[in-house]
């Protein structure tokens, strides 16, 4: 698993491994420089090596070449060689002549001149035994000078076919290296670039994945504040790593939260009565008005229902009034209760209800408000101290537009059919009536 993907791995720790592999490529520069730097100085000494296998046996038959003038011209007989001495040297160059064959055998055509020396070893060696070998120059005493005079000749032809030699092989040696030198340069700048690209991939990959490790986050981190800002407060971030990203999110995610729940609070305290928990006034007003304002739209009709707890005073003042909040209470639930889904219910004011019946005529307004009169009527309060209060309820019914043309006009009409149904004796139903005629309200 990659670093950047680590649930374990921390911000801080993937910066360090960030930046830390910044320093690879420098590594892995260094390290192919030096490798190319030591393959080319044991390219070299391999090379040299090879020069050395022509011009040190070269250089060795030049030596003794020069030792054998002493057999041609000796300056004092103490210079003179004997014959041991000259097959030691004879040994000598035939095996240095033996190392420049195989050498010359690489490159025959530079170096053919190898066996035209070795072609003038052979008289060189006649000449020297004729001088030399005591069997043959004790019979041959009138050879000698004549021998030795060739001699001269010939060790003057072949020391000049080595310096020829020493120097075209000192000018292949100079060849040679230039070559490898290019080679090694070229293979020098195929390993850098090679180690370039490795380690350019590589740090790529790394800031690829650190850069994914930041930058991922903080759009999952934008995309929320950006939703938050835009009132979506049950938008929640989701990060699965463990790092200083996810402690943030988790940060923001608790305060989304507060504010979702403070929203929910404020709504509660806005539009809900803080003790029936049912719609307050100021929500009974704007759903009143826009059904209103749909009725007027679709021509359906809209009615309201108002209801008012009998002798509430008396009920209070003889039991309290906690028992009077609380037989308010268990009246808003009965009515949540018994309207029908779409139904709006709202406590207008003191022990004062009203509920919006959308797209409700007015003989089936009368049959909801008569349901729920029924139900109050059948349900006591029960106290605390399990004593049962027995309750009524006077309801006063009105349609729009039957009975009002406007939102007001229809609070006014049903408040006032309530009344009627107070003075007729309460516990009891009453719809507003109204006279085509001359629009006057009949209650």
């Amino acid at each position: 698993m990659p670093f950047w993907s680590s649930p374990k791995t921390s911000l801080h720790q993937r910066l360090q491994l960030g930046l830390g592999t910044m320093l690879v490529p420098l590594l892995m520069l260094a390290g192919g420089a030096l490798i190319s730097f030591e393959g080319a100085l044991d390219s070299f000494k391999k090379q040299d090596n090879v020069g050395r296998e022509a011009l040190f046996p070269l250089a060795h038959v030049e030596g003794i070449l020069l030792d054998l003038n002493v057999v041609a011209s000796p300056i004092e007989s103490s210079h003179s060689m004997t014959w041991e001495e000259y097959q030691q040297h004879s040994q000598a160059i035939k095996h240095s002549l033996t190392m420049l064959l195989e050498f010359s055998h690489r490159n025959p055509t530079q170096f053919n001149s190898v066996l035209e020396i070795q072609r003038k070893w052979q008289r060189i060696a006649d000449l020297c035994q004729q001088i030399l070998d005591p069997s043959i120059s004790q019979s041959r005493q009138d050879w000698s000078e004549s021998a030795k005079t060739e001699l001269q000749e010939q060790l003057k032809m072949i020391l000049q076919d080595v310096q020829r030699l020493n120097y075209r092989l000192i000018a292949f040696q100079n060849d040679a290296n230039v070559a490898h030198a290019e080679i090694v340069r070229e293979q020098v700048r195929q390993l850098i670039a090679i180690i370039c690209c490795l380690a350019l991939a590589l740090a790529a990959l790394f800031a690829y994945g650190l850069s994914q490790s930041i930058t991922v986050p903080l759009q999952s981190l934008e995309e929320g504040v950006e939703k938050l800002g835009k009132g979506n407060l049950s938008h929640r971030i989701s990060l699965t790593t463990k790092d200083e990203f996810s402690h943030l999110a988790n940060t923001f995610n608790l305060m989304a939260a507060k504010l979702e729940q403070s929203q929910r609070d404020l709504y509660r305290l806005a539009t809900l009565d803080g003790l029936t928990e049912v719609y307050n006034r100021r929500e009974f007003n704007r759903w009143l008005m826009v059904e209103v304002e749909r009725s007027q739209r679709n021509t359906d009709q809209v009615s309201l229902i108002m209801v008012d707890i009998d002798h509430f005073k008396q009920l209070n003042d003889t039991y309290g009034h906690q028992a009077g909040d609380l037989a308010l209470c268990e009246v808003a639930q009965l009515l949540q209760r018994e309207v029908r889904p779409g139904d709006v219910v709202c406590r207008y004011g003191g022990e004062e209800f009203a509920v919006i019946l959308p797209k409700t005529n007015g003989s089936d307004s009368v049959a909801i408000a008569e349901r729920i009169r029924l139900a109050i009527a059948e349900e006591p309060v029960i106290l605390h101290s399990l004593q049962q209060i027995e309750m009524t309820a006077s309801l006063g019914v009105a349609t729009f537009p039957a009975n009002a043309k406007t939102k007001e006009h229809l609070i006014k009409q049903a408040d006032q059919a309530l009344y009627v149904a107070k003075e007729s004796g309460r516990d009891r139903v009453h719809q507003a009536q109204q006279d085509c005629v001359d629009n006057n309200v009949i209650v």
